[in-house]
């Protein structure tokens, strides 16, 4: 039985075909459209010097390259950037070598006092107290304290000097009386001694463990470069009449200067070496052929932390 609410096979076909051919219409507008606008597109390489960016079909942006440098103005510039260049690692050379010249001024004055009296132990060697030696060691140590002793009182006396002089020239240009130069204090200094034993060495005479003397000057002015101050001391032992002069070596994170030679005391061939800061100088010495130069400025190194305060 039909009626208009039931739809049949023969009205359902009928629809379908009407709705194809609704779909066929819009299709064919579409594509026409597409081609309609899209018939003026021309695809056109880009002209010399010029890049092609994306874009749509329908046409072509371009964007003008950048425009180079002439010769006129791009030796100019390349002359300025080479100056700065230059000037910048001027710069950097000369704040380098700033810094490493403080750097070894402060090392040249760095160190402190002497220890007072001389510690019981210096670099691992143990101080030897009221150990015999042979009477030619113990010449050889009366020696040493003899020119020891002799520079220390040269340059106390010379640092007096200079010391008076720049007193009276500072008097003189302030219009002071002609005698104030001279009335700064008198300088004093201690002087630290020791004997210490070297472990592993003995001594050829008495068989006995080897020995490494120790002389120490610690001043209440200064007594001046430590390089100046060494030199001097190094030549007082070596004396007078001796060909062989001081090298340097490492003087050690004490700062200051440091020399070493060989030196004939006591009809003996003595290995000694020593430092000097802007206040303290000191030496150490041993007379044992086994322990030669370059051992004993291992020596004064590690003595050193131990000698002298930091």
């Amino acid at each position: 039985m039909a009626g208009p609410w039931i739809i049949s096979r023969d009205q359902r076909d009928a629809a379908g075909a009407n709705f194809e051919a609704v779909l066929g219409r819009i299709g064919s507008w579409s594509r026409r459209t597409l081609l309609n606008r899209n018939a003026g597109a021309r695809f056109r390489p880009a002209a010399p010097g010029r890049r092609v960016t994306r874009g749509p079909v329908t046409g072509v942006r371009i964007r003008p390259a950048r425009r180079a440098i002439g010769a006129r103005w791009a030796v100019p510039l390349l002359a300025a950037m080479t100056a700065a260049a230059v000037f910048l690692g001027w710069a950097t050379i000369s704040l380098a070598r700033t810094g490493f010249a403080a750097t070894q001024a402060a090392a040249s004055r760095a160190g402190g006092p002497l220890v007072v009296p001389a510690p019981r132990a210096a670099g691992n060697l143990p101080r030897r107290f009221g150990a015999r030696i042979d009477p030619a060691s113990a010449s050889i140590a009366a020696k040493v304290h003899e020119r020891f002793a002799a520079v220390g009182t040269q340059l106390m006396a010379a640092a007096e000097r200079a010391d008076s002089g720049a007193a009276g020239k500072a008097a003189a240009g302030s219009g002071g009386p002609a005698g104030a130069g001279q009335a700064g204090g008198k300088l004093t200094a201690v002087i630290p001694s020791g004997l210490y034993g070297e472990p592993g060495h003995l001594d050829p005479v008495t068989n006995r463990p080897a020995w490494i003397l120790y002389d120490g000057f610690d001043a209440t002015g200064r007594l001046g470069q430590p390089g100046t101050t060494v030199t001097s001391l190094m030549m007082g032992i070596l004396g007078k009449w001796s060909k062989v002069g001081p090298w340097r070596v490492p003087a050690g994170h004490r700062g200051g200067a440091a020399n070493c030679t060989v030196a004939w005391l006591a009809s003996t061939s003595v290995a000694v070496c020593g430092w000097a800061t802007d206040r303290t100088m000191g030496v150490i010495a041993s007379p044992v052929r086994d322990t030669g130069v370059r051992e004993l400025a291992t020596l004064l190194l590690k003595m050193r932390y131990d000698l002298q305060r930091p």
